[in-house]
Order: structure tokens, then sequence, then C-alpha cells
């Protein structure tokens, strides 16, 4: 699809090492965000103003997968779209009350729906354009 993918977080960096080990996704992660790149964290849009801004694209051509409320307002007060994912403990009302565009039950239902979610919408038109 030709996307890039920003890991924002408002981790400390150790924490965020942490967090990358974990997660194993560094072969799928163009940039990452963390604490010591804002001086506040979400819902404020500071980290996902400074993930677009790594990303290289608007805020009308990003799309942030969160897994809370507060993911999901900091993509909204920064103008992106966001997509709700259900392992934060956070229900799809409340994800979607929050302004959440898609709810998935985790990030496997995003994947196997890719193509159709707004990740895949937003691709296609930059291929097409």
């Amino acid at each position: 699809m030709g996307l890039r993918v920003v890991l924002a977080t408002s981790a400390p960096e150790d924490e965020l090492k942490i967090l990358r080990g974990v997660l194993d996704v560094d072969d799928a992660v163009s940039e990452v965000t963390s604490a010591e790149d804002v001086g506040t964290a979400k819902p404020e849009p500071d980290i996902i103003e400074v993930a677009i801004g790594k990303a290289d694209v608007g805020p009308d051509e990003a799309v942030i997968v969160g897994d809370s409320v507060w993911d999901v307002e900091a993509a909204g007060r920064a103008g992106v779209a966001a997509i709700g994912v259900l392992s934060g403990g956070f229900g799809a009302a409340e994800l979607r009350d929050a302004g959440a565009v898609e709810v998935y039950d985790d990030v496997a239902a995003l994947l196997a729906n890719l193509e159709s979610s707004v990740i895949g919408r937003r691709a296609a038109v930059g291929r097409s354009a």
C-alpha cells in the first residue's frame, strides 16, 4: 500500500525501548515519537502533530490507530482520522463517542480489513492521484 507507519507514544524513552522489544514491529515502522518529542501528553494533539510531521503527510492524509479515548481525542484535535481498537480497555461506544471513525476488536481484525478500512481507502486515493 506504500504506507508510512509512525509509532507515536507519550511513553518515555526507557519505556519505549521495552515496548518496541515486546511489539517487535521495527521492520514495519518508519519513524518513532516519544515523550521527549513533546511537552504535553495525549489528549493534547502534540504527539500526533509530531508524528504526521515525521511521516511528511497532512492531517487529511493520516490515520491514527489507538486503543484509548485519549488517542482518539488527540487525533481529533490534530484533525486526523482515528481508528479505535478494543485492546485498551475502552468499549466501542466510548471510542466512537470520542471520535473514532472505525472500531475493530483488535489490530488483527483491522489488518484483516485493511483495504476496506479508512487506511485502505486513503491509500487507494493516494495511488490514484
